[in-house]
């Protein structure tokens, strides 16, 4: 029975294609799972379970329709929208384009008047090669001067390939498929890929070009979102800073909140675009302190209850005064808000409790309290690590701070080196 003749069923769109009794249907990709016998060839999101599915299709006589090619680019430029730092994003890009072509390397390379430079790298050359200057008389030269996609498979007898890039990585570059990169009507660089069994042919050579111009539209968004991103950090700091000078006892409190807060973030394994916000909201944590009159909070001596309640009520004014910023979202706002909340109720403005508390609140809370203790200030000496750490180890078995983000705090402290 011929596959015209079989029941056909359409793939997930992760799925490049599968050999099956010896028979190839669809495309090779760097990811290989063998499940029944049948090597699947599949792109990243994937699943487990329904390959399983897809294998008994397969021994059924179902003949399973792998994705095409110009399908899996929308579906892989639909992944990267939410990743906004370029560097990031362009490993990501060019990880997918390795897999999907089943190649061995890949680079992007930006022009710069008179030679290209390594802008991202992945494979085996990555973090060998990016000081190195490409001259114009290359491969990656004459795609950038044609402005078109070419393909050069027998790299042995060419001339123009620049062999300083493989002595610097101790790699062999044996075929390219390269595409100049556009943004709008510029041209600024050039994608190329490397090393694919039996080189290179028209349909990885438009599906390269096809990435390039996904390239070139992240480029140019990007570029303008990191700088309105950077403009937008510059008018938090400054408000912060201004905030912080005017209480002498939080000098640089809100830049060190910002950097403990990101980096507990991180080790949370938490989005480039969650730890973006993060950063925001650390930094304005104590923006609502604008409202407190400076009799309260400048007093030299200890707080009256009723002035001690004033200055609770900062962290309400704070989330009042960003709800009004036009790029300011929940997520940001609750960091201002719940930054004093403890898990166990004992915390402020309403005394919320675990899962009522936001990741921002619980995460720059700990990193305030971390920062308050182990910083000077004007009625005390820093706290050495051990107290500090030996403080909040109290406060998380009283159930104030989560024991995980604890953790975080511990390697966190380590990783900076604090004195102890």
């Amino acid at each position: 029975m011929n596959i015209s003749q079989k029941r056909i069923v359409e793939s997930p769109t992760w799925l490049s294609g599968y050999l099956y009794e010896g028979n190839l249907f669809g495309r090779p990709s760097k990811i290989k799972l063998s499940i029944e016998n049948i090597e699947f060839y599949v792109l990243e999101g994937y699943s487990d379970k329904f390959l399983k599915k897809l294998a008994n299709l397969i021994k059924q006589g179902v003949y399973v329709n792998p994705a095409n090619l110009r399908d899996q680019v929308v579906y892989i430029a639909a992944k990267l929208n939410s990743n906004l730092r370029l560097n990031e994003l362009l490993k990501d890009i060019q990880s997918e384009i390795c897999n999907i072509l089943n190649a061995d390397a890949a680079s992007i390379l930006m022009y710069e008047q008179d030679h290209l430079r390594f802008l991202v790298t992945v494979g085996k050359a990555s973090g060998k090669i990016e000081s190195i200057p490409v001259p114009m008389e290359s491969i990656a030269g004459k795609i950038f001067t044609e402005g078109k996609v070419l393909i050069f498979n027998d790299l042995e007898k060419n001339p123009i390939h620049f062999k300083g890039v493989d002595k610097a990585a101790k790699f062999k570059t044996e075929n390219i498929v390269g595409s100049p990169i556009w943004v709008e009507n510029e041209k600024i660089g050039v994608i190329e890929v490397l090393n694919k069994s039996g080189g290179f042919d028209k349909d990885d050579a438009e599906i390269v070009e096809l990435f390039a111009k996904l390239i070139g539209r992240k480029l140019l968004s990007t570029w303008q979102y990191e700088k309105f991103s950077d403009a937008f950090k510059k008018v938090l700091l400054a408000i912060a800073t201004a905030i912080d000078k005017r209480d002498n006892y939080t000098h640089q409190h809100s830049r060190n909140v910002a950097r403990y807060s990101v980096e507990l973030g991180r080790k949370m394994n938490l989005s480039q675009q969650l730890l973006e916000k993060l950063e925001f909201s650390a930094i304005l944590h104590d923006v609502g302190k604008i409202g407190i009159p400076d009799s309260i909070l400048l007093k030299p001596g200890k707080l009256t209850d009723e002035e001690y309640q004033t200055i609770k009520n900062h962290t309400v004014y704070g989330a009042e005064i960003l709800s009004q910023i036009k790029y300011v979202d929940r997520d940001i706002m609750n960091g201002a808000l719940e930054h004093h909340e403890r898990l166990d109720g004992s915390g402020y403005p309403y005394g919320k409790r675990d899962g009522e508390i936001s990741l921002f609140g619980r995460i720059i809370g700990i990193a305030d309290v971390f920062d308050a203790l182990s910083t000077k200030r004007t009625y005390k000496e820093a706290w050495t690590l051990s107290d500090v750490l030996r403080v909040i180890g109290e406060d998380v078995k009283k159930g104030k701070f989560s024991e995980e983000l604890y953790e975080k705090l511990v390697e966190l402290a380590n990783d900076l080196n604090f004195e102890t």
